[in-house]
């Protein structure tokens, strides 16, 4: 799955052939499917391997005591240093694969109350306002992400400039002055 994920990051999922995989593991295609049924198999598992990783280093580092505007540039940071190395095409190529698409609509679903609890610990804390309908937040990060993909603005633009106008900006509109003066202390130290 680390073969395939790092060719599919680096030359786009379509350019990348069963083959290729196959011959960089050193075994025959036959091997790899009897392992995996097809190259969206091997990508779906691939993903969610990918994940997985991406949930327990976020969990781990929450887990150290950090606070929630701390825990939101730390998935920045990681999320920016992902986008910076994967060939902008994987995220083009990536809405061709029914179930991979199917997996990430019910993982961003998933998330979705778990950003909410997020959102209400950081009102706790005092970093985020309170607002009558914390569910519409997550929604509109995700039409956000959607929007980013369908019109292919990775291949236009910097990572780090879409990061900043499309979610730094109104994760702003989120705060409460304790929480830009910290988000901003934050983002300085990113920079």
């Amino acid at each position: 799955m680390d073969t395939a994920m790092q060719a599919f990051i680096r030359q786009g999922i379509r350019a990348v052939r069963m083959d290729d995989i196959a011959q960089q593991l050193g075994i025959s295609k036959r091997t790899l499917y009897e392992i995996y049924e097809d190259k969206e198999e091997l990508l779906l598992q691939s993903i969610k391997k990918y994940n997985a990783q991406r949930v327990a280093t976020l969990t781990e580092y929450a887990a150290q005591g950090h606070n929630v505007i701390d825990i939101v540039l730390e998935a920045y940071r990681l999320k920016l240093a992902e986008t910076r190395m994967v060939n902008p095409v994987f995220f083009s190529d990536i809405i061709k694969y029914p179930k991979v698409e199917k997996y990430i609509k019910n993982t961003r679903e998933y998330f979705r109350d778990k950003f909410v609890l997020f959102v209400n610990k950081g009102i706790q804390e005092g970093y985020f306002k309170k607002s009558k309908n914390l569910n519409l937040i997550p929604l509109l990060m995700d039409a956000v992400g959607d929007y980013i993909m369908s019109n292919q603005l990775l291949q236009q633009y910097p990572a780090e400039e879409l990061f900043d106008s499309f979610y730094l900006l109104p994760l702003r509109g989120l705060c409460t002055e304790q929480g830009i003066r910290k988000l901003d202390e934050a983002i300085a130290k990113i920079q």
